[in-house]
C-alpha cells in the first residue's frame, strides 16, 4: 500500500512540473510565468498587450532540442518563421490584397508591432506617423499644407493590403468624402476634372508648400486645362472691352473695412480698406468654385459680380 501511495505522489508531482513549465501552452499571470524572472519587464502594465502574450510562452516559442535554456545561446527559437507564424492567429486573406506592404510582403510583423506589448495602440513601436517614417522619408510629407501634418496615415491608407493601389481604402473620390462633405463636390454643375481625373488631378493627396494641397499657384494649375489668352487676365471681356484681372489685384470682397477720418471732409470720415488685413490675392478662385456650384460656371452665387461691384 506505501509503494502505491508513494508511486501515486509520484505521477502527480510530475504532472505538476510538466504542466509548470513555461512552454507548456496555457495562461498565465505575470507571478506564475518562471520566464519574468529574466524577462522583468513583463512585469509591467503597458496599455497594448499582444492577446498571445496571455496564452503562455510556448504560443510562439519553443526549445531548440540538445541546447539547454538559459545557460546556451539561440536555445529559444520561434515555433515557425514570420509572418506565418503571425498567421496561425490572424487571418492570412487580410493580408493577401492586389496591393500589399512591403513590409507585410517581407514577413516584417515586427517592424511595426512590438511581439509582446506597447504603449501605443496595436501594440505598435511608435505612434503613427512615426512608426511611418522609419521606411518612408518625412521630408517628403511635410509642407505648409498637408494631410500628413497632422499624422493620418491609415486614414487613408490600409498599413496590410488593399485591393486598390498605393493601399488606399477605397477608390477617389468616395476616399476623400469619409473626411470631406460629399454634397459639396455634388451641385448641379461639377468641375469636369472631378469625374476624369479625381481629386489628385488639382491636389497632391500628402502636403505641398502651397495652400490646399495644391501642386502650384491657382494660376498656374488652372491654365493647365484652361488656355490664357490674355497674359494672365480673363479669357472673356466684360462690358466697354475691358478684360477682367484674374491675378496682380487684391480681392475686393475678401478686404476687411476701417472706418478713418477723411482728410478733405471736415469732421467727415470715409471708409477704406484694412491696411493690416489687405484680403487675399484674387484668383480664378474669386469668381469660380473649384468644385461644384448650383450655378453655370461655378460661380458661386447668381450674381457673382456683386461680390466686389456693389453696384454692378
Amino acid at each position: 500500500m506505501k509503494t502505491l501511495f508513494l508511486s501515486i505522489l509520484l505521477i502527480v508531482l510530475g504532472l505538476f512540473f510538466l504542466l509548470s513549465d513555461p512552454f507548456t501552452p496555457q495562461t498565465y499571470s505575470a507571478q506564475e510565468n518562471p520566464c519574468v524572472a529574466c524577462h522583468p519587464e513583463f512585469k509591467q502594465k503597458f496599455k497594448s498587450v499582444h492577446a498571445a502574450l496571455g496564452m503562455g510562452c510556448a504560443t510562439c516559442h519553443k526549445e531548440v532540442a540538445g541546447k539547454n535554456h538559459p545557460a546556451e545561446k539561440d536555445s529559444i527559437v520561434l515555433t515557425q518563421s514570420m509572418p506565418g507564424l503571425c498567421y496561425s492567429c490572424h487571418d492570412e486573406s487580410k493580408f493577401k490584397g492586389k496591393s500589399v506592404h512591403q513590409a507585410v510582403s517581407g514577413g516584417m510583423c515586427t517592424g511595426c508591432h512590438d511581439a509582446h506589448q506597447s504603449n501605443y495602440p496595436k501594440i505598435l513601436l511608435k505612434d503613427i506617423p512615426g512608426i511611418c517614417y522609419n521606411c518612408h522619408d518625412q521630408k517628403k510629407f511635410q509642407g505648409k499644407s498637408g494631410h500628413t501634418n497632422i499624422g493620418m496615415c491609415t486614414g487613408c491608407h490600409n498599413p496590410h493590403s488593399s485591393e486598390l493601389d498605393k493601399l488606399v481604402k477605397t477608390a477617389q473620390p468616395e476616399l476623400c468624402y469619409s473626411c470631406h462633405e460629399k454634397d459639396q463636390f455634388k451641385k448641379k454643375y461639377v468641375h469636369s476634372i472631378i469625374p476624369s481625373g479625381g481629386c489628385t488631378a488639382c491636389h497632391i493627396p500628402h502636403s505641398s508648400q502651397y495652400p490646399a494641397l495644391l501642386p502650384k499657384s491657382i494660376h498656374e494649375l488652372c491654365i493647365m486645362c484652361h488656355v490664357n489668352k490674355n497674359d494672365g487676365r480673363h479669357i472673356v471681356s466684360i462690358p466697354g472691352k475691358i478684360v477682367h484681372p484674374i491675378r496682380g489685384v487684391i480681392d475686393p470682397s475678401s478686404t476687411e473695412m476701417i472706418t478713418i477720418p477723411d482728410p478733405e471732409v471736415k469732421r467727415g470720415f470715409k471708409i477704406v480698406p484694412d491696411p493690416k488685413k489687405p484680403g487675399k490675392a484674387m484668383t480664378c478662385v474669386s469668381c469660380h468654385n473649384p468644385h461644384s456650384s448650383d450655378f453655370q460656371k461655378l460661380f458661386p452665387t447668381g450674381k457673382v459680380c456683386k461680390k466686389c461691384h456693389k453696384d454692378y
